[in-house]
């Protein structure tokens, strides 16, 4: 498994089969990126409707090129027909990936308002992506990618998160608008692998 990491929350998770998922194109990662840049993709996933996690150039291009986009009854709403509704806890097949979506609350706002429906996707077991979510309990997995900054965020709720998860290796995503240093998480948190990505750099899992 590879994880490609871009702006914001934005990444591309490839199997070894060669299938490629992309997950939360937003307006961050697409400032700064065509869709053609991200090379072939196979599928498409948003955990939630915010700006920094769904772009409509995204989604424009994904419709164009007839690429299969899943995401929760809230995205629906968004995007239209053309979304695949997941439901929590039902597994389904991806660019050869067994995927398995999770309602996980969005963190709350600043104004202590709660976020819009979040749903977290766990990849072949393994690997968890939860969108803007932190509560992870119950959730064993091998890779977090963990926000590390946001609205309600801390780089202690990070820590807590892959703690909780027990993961061997944390990827830190989502600081790229409320801003945080992943070198300094990846220094402070000693209980995991933490790897740093930079946009468009790729890691083997």
């Amino acid at each position: 498994m590879r994880f490609t990491k871009y702006a914001q929350s934005c990444a591309i998770i490839e199997g070894d089969g060669g299938g490629r998922v992309l997950i939360d194109p937003g307006n961050v990662a697409m400032d700064g990126v065509t869709f053609d840049d991200l090379g072939t993709v196979d599928a498409v996933l948003f955990t939630h409707r915010h700006a920094d996690h769904l772009d409509d150039r995204a989604v424009t291009a994904a419709i164009d090129r007839g690429l299969a986009i899943y995401g929760n009854a809230d995205i629906a709403d968004v995007v239209g027909d053309a979304v695949t509704l997941v439901t929590a806890g039902q597994q389904f097949q991806a660019a050869g990936f067994d995927i398995v979506p999770h309602d996980m609350p969005h963190v709350v706002m600043i104004d202590g308002s709660a976020g819009p429906p979040n749903t977290g996707f766990m990849f072949d077991g393994r690997l968890l992506h939860p969108g803007d979510s932190m509560q992870v309990d119950g959730m064993r997995v091998d890779v977090l990618a963990v926000p590390i900054a946001g609205p309600s965020i801390s780089l202690h709720d990070a820590h807590v998160a892959v703690e909780t998860a027990a993961a061997a290796t944390a990827i830190p995503i989502h600081y790229d608008v409320f801003i945080a240093d992943p070198h300094r998480f990846a220094n402070w948190c000693d209980i995991a692998d933490v790897v740093v990505l930079d946009h468009g750099e790729t890691a083997e899992l």
